[in-house]
Parts: C-alpha cells; sequence; structure tokens
C-alpha cells in the first residue's frame, strides 16, 4: 500500500506530474509517424482518420504540456490546471473511443465526437469562471461532474465497440475499461489533491496500447510496397524527401503481366464493335494486366441512383462474369466515387456497408481489397474500374491506382464507340419494330378501306335507287294527271253524247271505255301509293345512316387508330424530352404541333365512335342516382385546358343543397363537357362562360335545368334550325356564333333526349347564346323536344 500511495503521489505532484505529461505525448509521438507512413503508402481513407485522431490527441497533451509550463513560470493561476487536465482527459477520451470505433467514414461517429468536444470545451470555460471553492479539486462538485463525464464516454465506447467489433476492438475495449477503472477507483478511494492518481495511472498502463492501432491495417506483403516503405524510412532516417523517389522506387520493382494472353485480349478489344464484348474484354484485359482477382466495368444508370456492373472478369477461374444493377445506397462511398468520377480505394478491413453490399452481391464472404479507378472523358464521368482481391488479399498501391489510371484514359474512344454502337443497335431495333408496325397498321388500314369502298358501293347503290322511285313518281303522277285530264274529257264527252243523241247505245260505249280508264287509273294509283312507303322508308334513314354492323366495322376501326396514335404521340414525347437528342426551337415547335393535332385526331375518334354506336343503338343507358357537383367538377376538369388556353372564365352558380338526380352518369357527364367545351369555342379571348344549374317544376314534375352561357356574337335565328344537326358543316356554311365541331351539340341531344330530356337554345344578337338542358330528377315520360329563340 505504501508502493501504491508513493506512486500515486508522484503522478499528482511536481516533478511527476510534469513526467505524466511528457509520458503520454511521447507515447503519441511514437505512434504519429507510423500513421504518416501507413497513410503515405497506402493511401486509404482509414489511414488519414487515424492520423487526423492521432493528431488531436496530442495537440491536447501538447496543450496541456504548454499550460503547464505556463503555471510553472507564473504566467497564469495554478488554478487553472486542475479544470484543464480533466479537461484533456475527457477529449482524448472522446477521441480515443472515436478511433477504435469508428475507423471507417461515419456520420453518426463523427457527428457525436464534434458535439461532444464542443461539449467539453464549454465545460472547459464555464469551470475557469467559475472556480471550485473547496481547498482541494478532487473534493469539489466540479471535479465530480468531470470525472462522471469521463466514466460516462468510457463505458459508452466500451458498449459501441462490443455492438460494432470493429478490428481488433478488444484493444480499444481495453483502453476504455482501464480509464473506466481508474475514473470509479477515483470516486472509491477518494484523494484529497487536485490531480487523480488513479486515472493518471490507468492512462499511463492504457496510452501505450495505443500503438497497437496501426495493427488494424493490412500490412504491404508484396516487394515493390515493402520496398516502398523502406526507402520512405531510409530517407526520414536521412533527413531526405521521401516522396522524391518513390514513385520511381515502385516503378521500377513493380511488375505486371507480360503473358501473351494479355496482348492478344487487347488486340481483340481493339477489333471488336459489339458493346457487350468490349465491355467483356476491357474488365479481362486489365484483370490480366494487373493480375487482379477480380475485375468490373462499371456505367452510371440514366436515373443516377444505380449503378450498372456491365460486364466482369475472374482471373483466378479464367472465365467471364455476368453483370447486374446495384443500389447506391447500398454502396454509398463505390456509389459517390463512380458518379463523382474519382478513385477510391478501400482495405479489406473496411467496416462500411460498401464491403457488405459487394460480398452480398458476389457471393463471397469478403471481397478483399479494392481499387476503384474511373474513366474519365472530357463530357464528365463514363464509369469505372473495380479491381477485388479476395483471393490473393493484394493491397492496391498509388502505383497500382495510375497506372490504371493510365489504362482507363486509353479506354474512353473504346467505350464511347461501344456505347455508340449499342445505342444505334437499339435505335434499329426501334427503327425496325416501327417498321413492322407501319405495315401492319398499312394492311388493317387497307382491309379497312376495302370495307369502306364496299360499304360506299352499297350507299351509290341505295342513292340510284332512291332516285329511279323518284323518277318513277314522277312518271306515276304526270300519267295519274294526264288520266284525270282524260277522264274529265269523257265525262264531258258523256254528257254531251247523252244530251245530243239521246241513246243508251252510245252511252254504254262511253261508260265502258270510262270503266277501263279508271281502272288503269287504280292500278297506277297503286303503284304509286308502293313507291311513296319505300321513298318513306329510306327517306327515315339518311343516306349516311349505318347499319349495326357498318357501326361496328367503323367503331372497331377506329380502335385500331388509337393505337398508332398512342405511339405518335409516345415518340413525340420521347423526342420532347431530348433523350435521344437535343432539339432545336424549331424542330421542337413541329413536334408539339405534331403532338397537339394527334391528340386533337384522337378527340375526333372517341367523337366518331360514340355517334356511330348511338346511332346504330350500341350504346345503352344505365339510370343511376347521380350527384350533380360531382358530375360539374368532373367536367370543369376535363376542359380545364381549353378554358386556360383562351383564358377564360368559367362562373358555376349551382344550388348549395342540391338533391342528387337519376340519370346516366357517363351521358350527363358528356353533355356538360360539349356544352362547355362549344361556350369556350364561341367565346372571344378572356371571355366568360356562365354554367347555372336550378330545380324546376311543370306539370307538378320536378326537373333539373341546366344552363351554359357564353360571350360570344350570337347565333343568327336562321340557323337556329340546324344547331343540333350534325350535318350541317358538310351541306352549308359554318354558323355563327357556336364553336362546336359539327358533333359535339348533336351527341348532347342525343344523350339529353335518350334520358327523357329536351333541349333547347336561347340567342341574341352580340349578347351571346344560352343552351338550356332540363332532365327528369326521377325517371319521367319523355320530354318533347324543342327549340326556342
Amino acid at each position: 500500500m505504501d508502493f501504491l500511495s508513493n506512486l500515486l503521489s508522484l503522478l499528482t505532484t511536481a516533478p511527476g506530474n510534469l513526467v505524466y505529461i511528457l509520458a503520454l505525448a511521447f507515447t503519441l509521438l511514437g505512434a504519429f509517424p507510423s500513421a504518416v507512413l501507413q497513410w503515405r503508402v497506402t493511401g486509404y481513407p482509414q489511414s488519414r482518420r487515424l492520423l487526423g485522431g492521432l493528431s488531436l490527441l496530442l495537440a491536447s497533451q501538447l496543450a496541456m504540456f504548454t499550460i503547464s509550463a505556463l503555471v510553472w513560470a507564473n504566467v497564469i493561476s495554478a488554478n487553472v490546471l486542475p479544470i484543464v487536465d480533466r479537461a484533456v482527459l475527457v477529449f482524448s477520451l472522446i477521441w480515443i473511443v472515436w478511433l477504435w470505433a469508428f475507423p471507417d467514414s461515419s456520420r453518426i461517429g463523427d457527428t457525436a465526437g464534434i458535439i461532444l468536444s464542443v461539449l467539453t470545451v464549454i465545460g472547459l470555460v464555464l469551470g475557469l469562471n467559475f472556480p471550485s471553492q473547496p481547498n482541494t479539486f478532487n473534493a469539489s462538485v466540479q471535479g465530480l461532474l468531470w470525472v462522471l463525464f469521463a466514466l460516462i464516454i468510457s463505458l459508452t465506447g466500451a458498449v459501441f465497440l462490443v455492438l460494432r467489433k470493429p478490428k481488433h476492438w478488444g484493444t480499444g475495449l481495453a483502453i476504455t475499461l482501464l480509464i473506466a477503472v481508474g475514473c470509479l477507483l477515483d470516486r472509491i478511494v477518494p484523494s484529497n489533491g487536485d490531480y487523480s492518481g488513479f486515472i493518471r495511472l490507468m492512462s499511463l498502463a492504457a496510452y501505450p496500447l495505443l500503438l497497437t492501432v496501426l495493427m488494424r491495417f493490412p500490412i504491404p506483403t508484396d516487394g515493390s510496397q515493402l520496398d516502398a516503405v523502406a526507402g520512405f524510412q531510409s530517407k526520414v532516417s536521412n533527413g531526405q524527401d521521401a516522396s522524391t523517389e518513390e514513385s520511381d522506387t515502385s516503378r521500377q520493382r513493380r511488375r505486371y503481366s507480360t503473358d501473351p494472353k494479355t496482348l492478344q485480349t487487347m488486340l481483340t478489344l481493339a477489333a471488336e464493335i459489339d458493346a457487350d464484348k468490349i465491355n467483356q474484354q476491357i474488365a479481362r484485359s486489365v484483370s490480366q494486366a494487373l493480375l487482379a482477382d477480380l475485375c468490373f466495368l462499371i456505367y452510371i444508370a440514366d436515373d443516377r441512383n444505380t449503378l450498372n456492373i456491365a460486364s466482369g472478369y475472374d482471373l483466378i477461374r479464367e472465365e467471364n462474369l455476368e453483370g447486374g444493377m446495384m443500389s447506391k445506397d447500398s454502396v454509398p462511398s463505390l456509389g459517390s466515387a463512380v458518379l463523382r468520377g474519382r478513385a477510391l480505394r478501400l482495405p479489406a478491413s473496411n467496416t462500411s456497408s460498401d464491403m457488405k453490399g459487394l460480398a452480398d452481391m458476389l457471393g463471397l464472404s469478403n471481397p478483399g481489397n479494392m481499387l476503384v479507378v474511373p474513366i474519365n472523358s472530357e463530357k464528365g464521368a463514363i464509369g469505372s474500374l473495380m479491381l477485388l482481391s479476395p483471393y490473393s488479399n493484394r493491397l492496391w498501391s498509388s502505383e497500382d491506382q495510375t497506372f490504371v489510371t493510365t489504362i482507363a484514359t486509353a479506354f474512353v474512344p473504346i467505350v464511347e464507340r461501344g456505347r455508340r454502337m449499342d445505342e444505334l443497335k437499339r435505335e434499329r431495333e426501334r427503327a425496325r419494330a416501327s417498321a413492322d408496325e407501319a405495315n401492319a397498321q398499312t394492311q388493317r388500314l387497307q382491309a379497312s378501306n376495302t370495307d369502306l369502298n364496299n360499304q360506299l358501293g352499297e350507299l351509290k347503290t341505295q342513292v340510284q335507287q332512291l332516285a329511279l322511285l323518284k323518277a318513277q313518281q314522277r312518271d306515276v303522277s304526270e300519267k295519274i294527271e294526264k288520266l284525270e285530264k282524260d277522264n274529265e274529257k269523257l265525262r264531258a264527252r258523256i254528257e254531251a253524247a247523252k244530251a245530243a243523241e239521246g241513246t243508251t247505245g252510245g252511252s254504254a260505249q262511253l261508260e265502258a271505255e270510262l270503266r277501263l280508264t279508271l281502272q288503269e287509273m287504280a292500278y297506277l294509283q297503286n303503284q304509286l301509293a308502293n313507291a311513296n312507303i319505300k321513298i318513306l322508308e329510306l327517306e327515315k334513314r339518311p343516306v349516311g345512316a349505318l347499319t349495326t354492323d357498318q357501326a361496328e366495322i367503323i367503331a372497331s376501326i377506329s380502335q385500331e387508330l388509337r393505337q398508332p396514335m398512342s405511339s405518335i404521340i409516345g415518340y413525340a414525347d420521347l423526342l420532347l424530352g431530348e433523350s435521344v437528342g437535343i432539339l432545336g426551337a424549331l424542330q421542337r415547335k413541329f413536334i408539339e404541333r405534331v403532338r397537339a393535332s394527334t391528340e386533337r385526331i384522337g378527340s375526333l375518334v372517341d367523337d366518331l365512335i360514340q355517334m356511330t354506336t348511338i346511332e346504330a343503338g350500341l350504346s345503352g343507358l344505365n339510370p343511376e342516382t347521380v350527384d350533380v357537383n360531382l358530375i360539374i367538377d368532373n367536367a370543369m376538369a376535363y376542359t380545364s385546358s381549353q378554358l386556360r388556353e383562351k383564358n377564360t372564365v368559367l362562373r358555376i352558380d349551382v344550388p348549395e343543397n342540391i338533391q342528387p338526380i337519376q340519370s346516366d352518369r357517363d351521358a350527363l357527364q358528356q353533355i356538360l363537357i360539349h356544352l362547355i367545351q362549344n361556350a369556350s369555342a364561341a367565346s372571344p379571348v378572356d371571355g366568360t362562360v356562365t354554367l347555372r344549374v336550378r330545380i324546376v317544376e311543370e306539370n307538378s314534375i320536378e326537373y333539373i335545368q341546366i344552363q351554359v352561357t357564353d360571350t360570344g356574337g350570337g347565333i343568327p335565328k336562321d340557323d337556329l334550325a340546324r344547331v343540333f344537326s350534325r350535318h350541317y358543316r358538310a351541306d352549308n356554311v359554318l354558323i355563327q356564333g357556336i364553336g362546336d365541331t359539327g358533333v359535339g351539340l348533336s351527341i348532347a341531344k342525343t344523350l339529353t333526349e335518350a334520358q327523357g330530356g329536351r333541349i333547347s337554345v336561347d340567342t341574341e344578337p352580340n349578347s351571346g347564346a344560352t343552351f338550356t338542358v332540363i332532365l327528369p330528377l326521377k325517371n319521367q315520360p319523355v320530354l318533347e323536344t324543342q327549340s326556342e329563340s
């Protein structure tokens, strides 16, 4: 016990206090050159982190030594030194845990280290401004808080080491536990001094273990790297610049493959034009030239979130490896290096998710040491070459990186050639598919054209028959008129004969002649009646009317037209997206016109299908309970783009609590859409369209009244009779005051009447027009259709 007491007293009083500080500083100084050497030789990010952590620890001990010297020289008060001693203890403990628990880049570990260091500095500043009241610092509350802070950090670091289990984590655990034991003994066996002898004794035992932190990194095993290390150490000992001839020594001693297979692979690569084979030959040539166990060629996917492993080569098995896709999130360091076009070297001991992601994809327990070198062109990063050593555990040096970088630069035109060939191949396949589709569509259109020609021939035959019947009607009418005139003449002759002769013989002859004439006239009247019946039947069905079979054929043809229109719109979107090339302003304008015209054709095809199905009776209505507000919202959404094009304002006037109605949902929505589209087209730019909904009552029956008003120029009264006709644009001049295409209002009228309603139009010159639709709230008898002016 006396020896322990004397030892503790020596560590907490002068000159042992200075010896303690110098011992820790020299321990860190002994590890520092080895860390610098490790970083200079390997260039690994872990070596850089190790060097940074040791730099912070050494800086803290040097700061402690400087403050002790200032206290010894009576420049600053001696009361400052105990507080600084505890702060340096906590600060050093934070970064010791950081060195051992987070050897690789970790956002959580780095953030925690910085935050705890800031808190330590804040605690130091507060402690200096509020010094302890008791005679000794160990007995003060501030001393207790510092020891508890150090104990918590050491125990938390021990837990992190047990959970993460980095390489040689047992040594780091021993360091944290030693310091934790010193903190516990300081509280269990309190001392009356300003410094903790137990904590200093345990720190002296723990700090030499920091020298083993370099064992976590792989030691160079091949001759070139060993020579590089020896040369570096020799030049450091002689005071020379170690970096001057390091690369020259490595280049002299490092040997790469000169196997004829490598030359053969290079020659094959130069003559290859297939993109897949080019990728395979690149991976194979690099693997053979660098004697790499595995080599992979990685490209950047279009979404920038996926890495495309184009091909790979296994040098040990001498076989090509299949490529695949890998998410950037599973290999964050690799993904960042590939996307930014930067080199990356990671040792097999790396604990980041990159190694685990590569091991899972390749089916290896350990992918070995990794070297990634970018393939950069003038336009930016194209891809990267990734070398792995799972079998030989070979370390990749800066010389290897430089060698692969030189090769990668030579591969740039070859890779770009392969990508161009691949793009041309895909374009050729797309063009071939488009040509096949166009040929098939041409055949279908030719067949449809033949059917339409046949139907047109039938319609021409019907027209000719109708003209023939009308001609026969005219002939029969002329004969009947002539016979009536002859009949009158005969009657006059009979009367004259009766008066002149007074005999029955002449009268009988005349009566027989009259009877024959009347019989002939009756026969002609029967023929006229039959002709009139046929004419009425043909006139009831217009010349262009369609049968059910004809309507089904037209609907089928219209459906066939949708596929090539969708292809045109798809290719237009592809061109507008500039994924296959940059467009000029004029080219973009033309393509946008093509797309807009194609969409217009699609809308006309939809109208054609609806008209033919309605006319042929193929479209059935399904009345159901319909929410009028929902129908109005859908119609507004459908016509919003047309309203925005002319900056048209749509005003809605609907009662708040309007009740649902019995109607066909699609039919009612189509009626509203056609009326709003017509009003928008008829109104001028910056015009107004008003939609009103009311409940009206007629003959004790409730109806819903929908009115759509535009601000156009109005409809001439002479044209009101043909507003709802779908043939007026072909047979007559356009009607002023409406914006319909020629079928929309006709569809609205047909759908309205099919649901037992009526549609009408009111107009005033220069004041626009109001279209009114009246539908029963429930299933009611059909209203009489009428038009108002």
